[in-house]
């Protein structure tokens, strides 16, 4: 692979587009790339390796941020490359995945990465492929060798195997594994840790379910958690042991063993069980027998108790029975008896209701039925008589309503007068505060025209004060810079005459340097050179000359554009200072601050009476709406005021004529009622006497039938009397009782003699013949039943318990023989995976105690030492050479240990030992190697490029110069090789070199090639 062309674009360091041409860096062979450290000339490393396999190297391939911050939002990211690739002219121009604007609307989408490979066919490029799978695939071809094998060879890592050189043993591990990519080993390591973690927590799962079953199992037995285990075997079987034993596990037979004895006692529970069942039956009958037995002395002792208290009421009942049969008469004649004197009571009514309506109708004792019927009919005539006055009545009723409804309708229209009259005066009162409020607004429109004048020229003097402030302020700070620049564009002048001055000084003794004795001066041709230029200080040089006059250019342009913004500002305080003068107001050179702001506070005011006297003034067509409504609504009520005034006489009027035409219809109708107040009274006096004397005719006659019905109940009650047997009807009265009693009566001496017959029945009865004397032992029985109830329930119990432990036993067996049965090929993958692991991390079988990451880096290192001492062997003529070793280096591993060969002394000494000069020959004599043998492994795949990292600030001059023939010696074939370096002496020796800047946009190039 060889590079011609680099073109960077808003990637990594440079924000705009750089470009740096391998071709015209060929003609030296050797070119410095160098600038300020952050500057970015690693960028251009990582560029070819994008271009090339789409990804940088190392840990900035990681962050994956290629777009450069300084990069405009417009500008795409873009890497081209043309180089020769397998003898073919290839362009690669790749773009990696990246955000852009959206094409439509706002906001940005992600472009996904892109490739275009191009092949030089004769003056044309031909597109090769678009597909970034199909490009890499194409380029890798073309390369033959991967991107880390690439990143290996092109970037010579001298440095970092400087560091080695010196490094223990650690660092020197994670160096080489950084330097050879043994990434993939140490994964490996870490594969077969994992696998090792893994399958142990396999078997400590598996182990810790068969811990949980053995538990169980011992709950269940009601045993010991930890199982009997048997004697292990001797330490030399170790490997050979069963994973079971190993683990401290019971055998499988243990669980059955115990699920059979489990088995076997549960049936000699059961049968335990049925023996105290036939107990209980037993006691049960007992209690059965005994309870019976006691039933029945319960039954006598209480037919006996019941016999003696018959025995004790007998008596009682004999004395009820006549009572019984006298009432029984006496009922027979009670309906008779209670005639008589229910009639007796309706006479004595009537007598007394008679007496009560001959008071009331005013009648003496003495006057006849007859008597009181002629005057009712007397009070009935007089009643239609007065019946006949009562139109008189209602004439004078009726005037007297239309008196109330005209002096209530005056009442009414004295109210609405009130009322008016009080609107009158409300009304009244706004007047004087709404003219009040028209004038006001007439004065304000007459006053805002000129206020608003006032307002506006404020209102414009204060923004041109503010802005006249500012400008004075701009005026100051670019009367400074102007001074500033051209201070400095004074001063880069001179330096730049005095670097000139020196420049033509220095290019006299370069002429004076060559100058001999006898030959001819090319500027004058004399042979004579009596006194000869010599160089005062550094050397000037074109560049560090056009660079002067470029800065002393450039700071004379500033100081011009300062000047420039100087006049501007000027022009604007004198524009501003003449609008306040035309305006009336006084405009200072320095014009304070205070004063624009008073302005502004004196605009602020008067806009703020614009706006008051704007808004006063808008309300004069309203108020003077409102008075014109308010003056008709004022006549309206004084008009209506006189109206209802009007109307009120008239209806006083209407009354009191009315109330005199009432007054003569009660005249005419008082003389004709004979003493009463009113028709309505003396009405009611001819109804009320005429009813009075009616009813007591009728009291009177009623008196006399009940008299009649009386006299004749009386009779018939007598003789029922003397039927029944009863001397008279109080003999009746004393032998007579309620219904209730009777039947109570008759009921408590059947109930007697059913309970004597009863109890005589129970005591004939054979079951009842039992002696009371002793009692049944009830009490015994029962304990009896407890006692062998108890012993029944506690075997079941046990029996329950038995066929539980039986059965949960019988399920876990053969559980538990399973998971041990699982747990043998757990164990064994285990331990497999142990030992691996183990020789793997450089412990167990592995007696260099060498990881496996380690032995490869040593075997890498071993093959890199001897390529690299046929290097250092030239580079040192042919003192040093390299050898790996295996010996342990302090308390570290074996096997990354290396030996700088001195054939000149015949010592071999440790890497460690070596000066300045010689570790970065030996680094870079192991860098080449290391490139040697990437290459070699890559097919034979040439790399015309080389880049050779830091390390020259510390060779001496001599052995500086043997590097330079070295890496000159790399240039055989065409090679290009480029040193990446901060050496200032490198600069003098190499003339091809390509400057990285870095600037506040992003960084640039400068290129030198030897020509130039």
């Amino acid at each position: 692979m060889r590079p011609h062309r680099l073109r960077v674009t808003a990637f990594g360091a440079f924000g705009g587009t750089v470009e740096v041409s391998f071709d015209d860096l060929a003609s030296a062979g050797l070119f410095l790339l160098h600038g300020e450290t952050g500057a970015g000339k690693t960028t251009l490393l990582d560029a070819i390796g994008f271009a090339l396999y789409g990804r940088v190297p190392g840990e900035r391939g990681k962050a994956r941020r290629l777009r450069s911050d300084h990069a405009a939002p417009g500008a795409p990211t873009e890497v081209q490359l043309e180089a020769t690739l397998g003898g073919r002219r290839m362009r690669v121009t790749r773009k990696p995945e990246q955000e852009r604007a959206k094409l439509r609307g706002s906001g940005t989408t992600t472009e996904q990465a892109k490739v275009l490979l191009e092949e030089s066919v004769g003056a044309s490029w031909r597109s090769v492929s678009t597909r970034v799978g199909e490009a890499d695939a194409e380029i890798a071809d073309l390369m033959g060798m991967s991107a880390d094998q690439f990143f290996q060879v092109v970037l010579l890592p001298q440095g970092e195997f400087a560091r080695f050189l010196h490094a223990d043993a650690g660092d020197r591990a994670k160096l080489l594994q950084r330097l050879f990519g043994t990434d993939r080993f140490h994964a490996v390591e870490e594969w077969l840790a994992d696998r090792r973690r893994t399958t142990a927590r396999d078997v400590e799962e598996a182990e810790g379910g068969i811990a949980t079953l053995i538990a169980r199992v011992a709950q269940a037995a009601g045993l010991d958690p930890a199982p009997p285990v048997e004697a292990g075997p001797p330490a030399d079987a170790a490997e050979a042991v069963a994973p079971a034993e190993a683990a401290g596990l019971p055998d499988a037979s243990w669980a059955v063993q115990l699920a059979e004895a489990a088995s076997t006692e549960s049936a000699a529970s059961a049968s335990q069980v049925t023996s105290y069942r036939r107990e209980l039956d037993q006691a049960l009958d007992l209690q059965r027998q005994v309870a019976r037995l006691a039933d029945r002395q319960r039954r006598r002792q209480a037919a006996l108790r019941t016999r003696d208290e018959l025995a004790r009421s007998e008596a009682d009942v004999d004395e009820l029975r006549p009572a019984l049969a006298a009432a029984a008469r006496a009922a027979e004649v009670a309906p008779a008896l209670a005639e008589a004197e229910r009639t007796g009571d309706v006479l004595a009514r009537a007598r007394a209701a008679e007496e009560r309506a001959r008071i009331a109708a005013g009648a003496a004792p003495d006057v006849t039925t007859a008597g009181l019927r002629e005057a009712a009919q007397q009070q009935v005539a007089m009643f239609g008589r007065l019946e006949t006055l009562r139109s008189v009545s209602r004439q004078a009723a009726n005037e007297d309503q239309t008196a109330a409804r005209a002096r209530t309708a005056a009442t009414a229209l004295a109210e609405q007068i009130g009322t008016v009259a009080t609107e009158l005066g409300a009304t009244l009162q706004q007047r004087p505060e709404l003219s009040r409020e028209r004038d006001q607004a007439s004065e304000a429109g007459q006053k805002l025209p000129s206020v608003q004048g006032d307002a506006d020229r404020y209102r414009r003097a204060a923004e041109d004060a503010n802005a006249l402030v500012e400008a004075l302020a701009d005026k100051n700070r670019q009367e400074r810079a102007y001074g500033d620049s051209k201070l400095e564009a004074a001063e880069l002048l001179m330096a730049a005459a005095r670097l000139r001055e020196a420049r033509i000084d220095g290019m006299r003794a370069e002429l004076a340097a060559t100058l001999v004795d006898g030959a001819p001066c090319p500027v004058c041709g004399s042979l004579d050179h009596p006194e000869l230029c010599e160089l005062q200080g550094e050397r000037v040089t074109r560049e560090q000359l056009q660079v002067a006059d470029a800065e002393a250019a450039a700071a004379t342009e500033q100081a011009e554009l300062v000047g420039a913004r100087l006049g501007a500002a000027d022009e604007r305080v004198n524009d501003l200072s003449a609008r306040l003068i035309q305006a009336g107001f006084t405009a200072a050179a320095n014009l304070p601050q205070a004063e624009a702001a008073g302005l502004e506070a004196t605009a602020r005011d008067l806009a703020a009476q614009v706006r008051k006297l704007a808004a006063v003034s808008a309300r004069f067509a309203g108020v003077q709406a409102s008075l014109d409504a308010l003056d008709k609504s004022i006549a309206h009520a004084e008009k209506r005021l006189v109206e209802l005034t009007e109307q009120r006489e008239a209806e006083l009027r209407q009354a009191g004529d009315a109330a005199q035409r009432a007054i003569g219809h009660r005249d005419s109708l008082v003389a004709q009622l004979g003493g009463h107040p009113d028709l309505d009274a003396a009405l009611s006096a001819a109804r009320q006497a005429a009813s009075a004397l009616t009813a007591a005719a009728e009291a009177a006659d009623a008196t006399a039938r009940a008299g009649q019905d009386a006299r004749r109940a009386a009779d018939l009650a007598a003789q029922a009397a003397t039927a029944a047997g009863f001397a008279g009807l109080d003999a009746v009265r004393q032998a007579w009782q309620d219904a209730a009693w009777r039947s109570a009566t008759d009921k408590a001496i059947r109930e007697y003699e059913a309970k004597a017959r009863a109890v005589a029945e129970q005591l004939t009865d054979p079951d009842l013949d039992v002696a009371l004397d002793p009692p049944a032992d009830v009490a015994g029985a029962q304990a009896a039943v407890d006692a062998a109830s108890k012993a029944h329930d506690d075997a079941l119990r046990v029996a329950d318990r038995a066929r539980h432990r039986a059965e949960q036993l019988a399920g876990l067996a053969p559980q538990l023989a399973a998971r041990l049965d699982e747990l043998r090929p757990l164990a064994a993958r285990a331990a497999e995976a142990r030992r691996l692991a183990d020789l793997a991390a450089g412990g167990g079988a592995n007696t260099l105690r060498m990881t496996l990451s380690s032995f490869v880096l040593a075997a890498r290192l071993e093959e890199v030492a001897a390529a690299a001492s046929e290097r250092l062997l030239t580079m040192t003529s042919g003192r040093y050479s390299l050898v790996h070793t295996d010996a342990r280096r302090g308390g570290g591993r074996s096997g990354l240990g290396l030996l700088a060969c001195d054939s000149w002394t015949g010592v071999d000494r440790d890497t460690s030992t070596l000066s300045g000069g010689e570790t970065f020959l030996a680094s870079l004599a192991l860098a080449l190697g290391l490139a040697d043998v990437v290459t070699a492994e890559a097919g034979g795949t040439r790399i015309e490029a080389l880049f050779v990292d830091e390390g020259f600030g510390s060779l001496d001059e001599d052995t500086l110069e043997e590097v330079m023939t070295v890496l000159d010696g790399l240039r055989e074939g065409g090679r290009l090789v480029g040193i990446v370096s901060h050496v200032a002496e490198l600069r003098q020796r190499i003339p091809a070199q390509v400057r990285v800047h870095k600037g506040h946009a992003g960084s640039h190039l400068t290129v030198r090639t030897q020509a130039g």
